[in-house]
């Protein structure tokens, strides 16, 4: 069986690379013959690019001038495309919507998701793409954890959004709060279930971590939204501990930061996170890869993502790892590990409900 996903797997972002090769990997593992299509809109692109897209001697000249500015931009960005080029199966290279629906990928399967791939904002309106309308005809149509990004669906997008979900074989969510509103516009069920980094074992990500060149220990600080009280909380912990903060790139205000992981690739990132110390963290998947790699870990919610944390650590009994305002920081005890085995069988038990419902909705028997 032939599968395709679509989703934003060029996204110079580590939590959507990731997400993209662990659904790869799992439908692999499935015996199916899986690929990502690699449809990158320039409105996905644009966002990393340091080239801003340009072509031919224009490009090559931004580049110089980038080079000269900035050389770590340039690392950052062809690293990310030669994790994407070795580590997924890519079929065809598609910017519009019309290339991708000239191709005539004549797949088995299609699957949307994981990611906010139904947000708007994010796609620019609409786009047919995330919604499989150029699937051929008798091909399954399935979303996996796909994301509108909020609770409810935009009006303008209602119509559009009806026509396409009642043509699907199965459709999942990645937030209870909008799985109602999908159901009653598609008239189908509508599972959650869970993201696709978490539907692997820790090992699993041998095959592209890349063990972390850091050898002292340190407290990873992995911040995707600027929040003044997640640096003071890490310069508390590093004063109190006399440890170096590691980061994703130089922050003002925060003191004895080793060399920053700005060009680290997605496999690298996973090496940092196994070898820190500690994890302070504003991010969804800063989250997920320190539950799985069992390391002391602190979540300060993001402003518009935190519900996604949040509702994992209350389903995972971790909330007590959510700390809301820097004034409620008592003591160390808010990092320690509880009861990890439970949490272990809490994993697995809704790991098998999402890889069930991938079977189910590929027609593979158990």
């Amino acid at each position: 069986m032939k599968v395709g996903v679509i989703t934003f797997h060029s996204a110079n972002n580590y939590g959507a690379v990731l997400q993209t090769w662990a659904l790869q990997k799992v439908l692999k593992d499935l015996g199916t013959t899986p690929g990502v299509i690699n449809y990158h809109p320039d409105i996905i692109d644009g966002l990393y690019d340091p080239m801003k897209l340009k072509k031919g001697l224009a490009r090559e000249l931004l580049k110089l001038k980038v080079y000269l500015r900035n050389r770590d931009s340039i690392v950052r960005y062809n690293k990310f495309r030669s994790f994407l080029r070795t580590r997924l199966n890519l079929i065809g290279d598609y910017r519009t919507y019309d290339e991708l629906l000239n191709a005539r990928l004549n797949l088995d399967a299609y699957i949307t998701g994981s990611d906010q791939v139904w947000n708007p904002t994010h796609t620019g309106g609409y786009d047919p793409a995330y919604y499989l309308e150029f699937a051929q005809p008798g091909s399954r149509k399935i979303s996996y954890a796909a994301s509108l990004g909020t609770d409810y669906i935009v009006l303008k997008y209602r119509e559009p959004m009806e026509k396409a979900l009642k043509s699907f074989t199965a459709i999942s969510v990645r937030e209870r709060s909008v799985r109602d509103a999908i159901s009653e516009l598609s008239g189908k069920p509508v599972e959650v279930v869970l993201d696709p980094t978490l539907l692997l074992k820790r090992e699993a990500y041998d095959e592209i971590k890349v063990k972390s060149h850091y050898k002292q220990p340190y407290i990873l600080v992995y911040s995707i939204e600027k929040n003044p009280q997640l640096f003071e909380l890490a310069n508390k912990i590093s004063v109190s501990l006399g440890m170096p903060i590691l980061q994703r790139r130089p922050i003002n205000g925060l003191i004895n930061q080793l060399e920053p992981f700005y060009t680290s690739d997605a496999g690298e990132f996973l090496g940092h996170i196994e070898g820190a110390a500690y994890v302070i963290t504003n991010s969804f998947h800063g989250t997920v890869f320190s539950i799985l790699y069992e390391k002391p870990f602190v979540s300060m919610l993001h402003s518009h993502t935190g519900s996604r944390t949040e509702d994992l650590l209350n389903e995972l009994g971790l909330s007590s790892h959510i700390l809301y305002d820097i004034n409620d920081f008592k003591s160390f005890d808010i990092f320690k590990l509880r009861n990890m085995e439970e949490v272990k069988t809490r994993i697995s038990e809704l790991r098998e409900t999402s890889v069930n419902f991938i079977k189910s909705s590929l027609g593979i028997d158990n």
